[in-house]
């Protein structure tokens, strides 16, 4: 569809996924509220629903136009704009095109507020993305994971989810420098993620991001609202979620797959962060199946 298109050829669309998470959904950092795709015409009124989450706006074609506290921004073809929709706010489709197309997902999670500060959102919440191709298969993905059901699905639609988030990151980061704190940051992760077995320290952290460790702590707080041992506490206790679901491992060779030697210690920890024992957490997953 191409803006061409004259309005009475336009027929406005609104399909609206809601998400009906398991009771596993809990244990992920980031939880899905509802997807859907719109396309609008420039008779339609701004839509300004008040939600207490986060919302990302993918545009498919034509342009629209958001208003965040007064500030007007255009949302073109490409971009991803993300609202925090506890605040004043209203989009619709640009009054002098004839339609505007888009992906749109709301979510909540753990350091979303955080990192929409520190990433200057509010200023200026539209992304302009290097890849939009890659982002419209990721939303498109969400809303085909939303017709599913069970912690596989809800699982899968959080992967998608990070990534899109992690897009962001990406082309946000200290003002787009392939230098910057946040890149640091984010190519530290993932290397810790790529290998989650390893005994890290906070040295080998801080070495690894090229900071000191007094830089590490302070810029990892300030960009993950947490510190590094309990980030990577976190991501273990994450990692070992769907193998116990999953699998029928023992639980001692999944601790060690996921950072744990001791696997009192990893019960321990699982129990502190999810609230069940491993056990427990297996035998809710296998009753959700």
């Amino acid at each position: 569809m191409t803006d061409e298109a004259t309005s009475a050829e336009i027929h406005p669309l609104d399909d609206v996924f809601f998400q009906t998470p398991g009771r596993l959904s809990r244990v992920f950092p980031y939880s899905l509220l509802a997807a859907g795709r719109r396309l609008c015409t420039p008779e339609e009124m701004p839509i300004a629903h008040r939600f207490n989450q986060h919302t990302l706006i993918f545009t498919l074609s034509g342009k629209g136009l958001l208003e965040v506290n007064g500030v007007s921004s255009f949302l073109r073809e490409g971009t991803m704009a993300w609202l925090d929709s506890s605040m004043l706010y209203s989009h619709r489709c640009e009054p002098r095109h004839p339609h505007w197309s888009y992906l749109w997902l709301g979510f909540v999670g753990y350091g979303l507020d955080t990192l929409f500060d520190s990433l200057g959102v509010i200023a200026n919440p539209v992304f302009e993305m290097t890849n939009p191709a890659n982002l419209e298969t990721l939303f498109t993905g969400i809303l085909d994971e939303m017709e599913g059901n069970g912690f596989l699905a809800d699982s899968r639609c959080f992967a998608l989810l990070a990534q899109l988030v992690s897009s962001l990151v990406s082309e946000r980061a200290d003002g787009g420098s392939g230098g910057g704190t946040v890149q640091r940051l984010q190519r530290l992760m993932d290397t810790v993620r790529a290998d989650l077995t390893y005994p890290w320290t906070v040295g080998e952290f801080a070495a690894a991001a090229n900071l000191s460790q007094a830089q590490l702590f302070r810029r990892f707080r300030q960009r993950m609202g947490t510190t590094p041992v309990d980030w990577l506490r976190h991501e273990r206790i994450n990692a070992a979620k769907p193998l116990l679901v999953v699998t029928d491992e023992q639980i001692g060779r999944i601790a060690a797959r996921c950072g744990y030697p001791d696997p009192f210690h990893f019960a321990r920890d699982f129990k502190k962060l999810v609230g069940v024992t491993p056990t427990e957490f297996r035998r809710q997953g296998h009753s959700d199946k």
